[in-house]
């Protein structure tokens, strides 16, 4: 075993690490909510580069969260505290800001969606189209199948059923098509 940084703010560090993505070129992609960016290495371990800065503005994180590359190798960012998830190329450069309201879980489909869980007020699934528009949502709090109380994770086969893990209700709940 081996181990990546420790906890502080210099390069490699972390403090509250949380969510973590390899891309398509093995760069392994590690969000740093409490330094507000995102730490990248090589497959190596090494520190490469990290992008992110606190701030409310285009590309500033508030409080950072997830972590999931689309089928460009573009990476995604929860926001939970700014409702919004960040886009960024696989370099760290800002793209765009999709708006949503709490998203605690993201992940990208095997056909380029991205289904996020969205937890607070709100406690439901959505699924967007390759270009970050809602096509589909569904759920609402509570503790029935195909409700959600604390979303925590979520991922999607390739064969399109969704799973969602949920601390609220201690379970993971399995959404099949």
């Amino acid at each position: 075993t081996s181990q990546i940084g420790g906890h502080g703010s210099k390069k490699g560090q972390f403090n509250f690490p949380r969510g973590l993505v390899f891309n398509n070129n093995q760069l392994l992609y590690v969000v740093d909510a409490w330094n507000y960016r995102v730490q990248v290495f090589q497959h190596d371990n090494t520190f490469a580069f990290s992008f992110g800065i606190r701030g409310s503005g285009p590309g500033q994180f508030h409080l950072p969260d997830r972590i999931a590359i689309d089928y460009n190798n573009n990476v995604l960012v929860s926001d939970y505290d700014a409702n919004c998830i960040h886009l960024f190329s696989h370099g760290g450069q800002f793209i765009q800001t999709i708006n949503c309201h709490s998203p605690c879980a993201i992940t990208v489909s095997s056909t380029g969606h991205l289904i996020t869980g969205h937890d607070g007020d709100v406690n439901k699934i959505r699924v967007w189209s390759p270009t970050y528009q809602v096509i589909k949502q569904f759920g609402k709090k509570g503790n029935k199948q195909g409700e959600f109380y604390g979303i925590a994770g979520i991922s999607m086969s390739s064969t399109g059923t969704i799973y969602v893990v949920e601390v609220g209700n201690n379970r993971l709940q399995v959404i099949s098509n």
